[in-house]
C-alpha cells in the first residue's frame, strides 16, 4: 500500500505533452521539454532518463505523508507500479525567477493499479524547479489526492 501511495504522487510526472494550460500561463520551453523527457522516461521505467531531469537531491512529498528522495522514486517505479489508461496535466500556475520556477496545477488519471484503479483520479500538485549548472532540474514535488465528496 505505501509503495501504491508513492506512485500515484509521481503520476503526474510520467506525463510526455502538457494537456493544458490555463489563459495567461506560459510554460517555459526549457521546463516544457525537461517535463516531455521526464514523461518517456518514467513511462519506459529508464532509471537514467529519470536522473537527467530530478536533481540529486530530489525530494518528493507523497500522497501518504512521507517525504522520499530520488533514489527511493526510482526504486518504486521500477518495481512498475506507474500504470495509467488515461493522464492528463493541468497547469493553473508558473511563477518565474531567475534561479527558481514553480508550477502548479493538477492531473487527472485512470490509474490501472492501486488505490482508485479503473476510477478517474485528481491530485492537485506542486512542482519546483531550480536552474542547476548543467539545465533545468525538479528538485521538490508535492502531490496530493482530491476526495470527492
Amino acid at each position: 500500500m505505501k509503495l501504491m501511495c508513492v506512485a500515484l504522487a509521481l503520476a503526474s510526472i510520467p506525463t510526455v505533452a502538457i494537456s493544458q494550460t490555463s489563459p495567461g500561463v506560459r510554460m517555459p520551453p526549457e521546463i516544457g521539454a525537461a517535463y516531455g523527457r521526464l514523461g518517456k522516461a518514467i513511462m519506459a521505467h529508464d532509471a537514467a532518463g529519470v536522473k537527467s531531469v530530478w536533481a540529486d537531491d530530489f525530494v518528493v512529498n507523497s500522497p501518504n505523508n512521507e517525504v522520499l528522495n530520488r533514489d527511493q522514486v526510482i526504486a518504486v517505479m521500477e518495481r512498475d507500479f506507474l500504470d495509467y489508461k488515461d493522464f492528463r496535466k493541468h497547469i493553473t500556475f508558473i511563477g518565474e525567477k531567475p534561479e527558481m520556477t514553480v508550477v502548479m496545477g493538477y492531473d487527472t488519471m485512470i490509474p490501472l493499479k492501486g488505490p482508485g484503479a479503473g476510477k478517474q483520479v485528481m491530485r492537485p500538485f506542486t512542482d519546483v524547479w531550480a536552474k542547476r549548472s548543467d539545465g533545468w532540474r525538479l528538485v521538490a514535488r508535492q502531490a496530493t489526492i482530491a476526495v470527492a465528496n
